[in-house]
């Protein structure tokens, strides 16, 4: 599984929709930039690193919507 620009996130948890806006290098490995969009809020951006974004897509924590 491979994470894109432009693929979108759902996290149950708190009904939050996110957009992967950017993913770059960083020394200490590869950045994801996600903004996130909860109804009747402001989005907001936050940055993860690649691997723990991917390790939730793998356990269920975010459901993945690739882009086409």
């Amino acid at each position: 599984m491979k994470l894109n620009v432009g693929d979108v996130l759902f996290e149950s948890m708190s009904q939050n929709i996110g957009a992967i806006t950017k993913i770059f290098n960083h020394p200490d490995g590869k950045i994801i930039k996600i903004r996130w969009q909860m109804e009747g809020h402001l989005p907001h951006d936050t940055e993860h690193s690649y691997k723990k974004v991917l390790r939730c897509v793998k356990n269920g924590e975010y459901e993945l919507t690739p882009k086409f």
